[in-house]
């Protein structure tokens, strides 16, 4: 009955056509593109523009990491990171629930005279920021549902051809 759909029909030809767009791109052909055996590389560290700047990154990114490694804000971005591996959707509710709160308070004159339209796009987004604060969902569950794995499927880089 869904495949029978103009709905699922439609929504199938138009990711078709997104796909041929993307395929048929000069960007798309260049990033996937086999790299050539005759192309010349040159170490940056031997060049005289770009070689002292090379030596001083070299010099300066251990201490650099050493300051990284014990720094307050290395372990906020930890735990900021942990709490979104557990909790994505709650995390992303949380920060839709802010954006519209402060679209609310400016878009109040809109609101206040009765535009049909923003009231209903506002409380739509209201009820989604909301009951995505019930979800308890972590990014790993998220990764193996079908749209997960369909966005990582679209994300992911091809494998690299065998060559055996």
């Amino acid at each position: 009955m869904l495949e029978a759909s103009r709905v699922v029909q439609t929504g199938q030809s138009i990711t078709a056509r997104a796909a041929a767009v993307t395929r048929a791109s000069s960007l798309y052909r260049w990033l996937t593109k086999e790299p050539d055996p005759e192309v010349v590389v040159i170490d940056l560290r031997e060049t005289y523009t770009v070689g002292p700047f090379v030596r001083l990154l070299d010099r300066l990114v251990p201490h650099v990491e050493r300051a990284w490694n014990g720094s307050s804000l290395k372990r906020a971005t930890d735990r900021t990171g942990a709490l979104v591996r557990e909790a994505p959707v709650k995390v992303a509710s949380v920060l839709l629930l802010v954006v519209l709160s402060v679209q609310t308070l400016q878009s109040l004159p809109a609101i206040q005279s009765g535009s049909v339209t923003t009231v209903g796009t506002f409380t739509l987004a209201w009820l989604l920021a909301l009951v995505g604060l019930r979800v308890d969902w972590t990014l790993a569950e998220l990764a193996e549902i079908r749209v997960g794995q369909l966005t990582r499927a679209l994300l992911e880089p091809p494998e690299p051809p065998n060559e055996d």
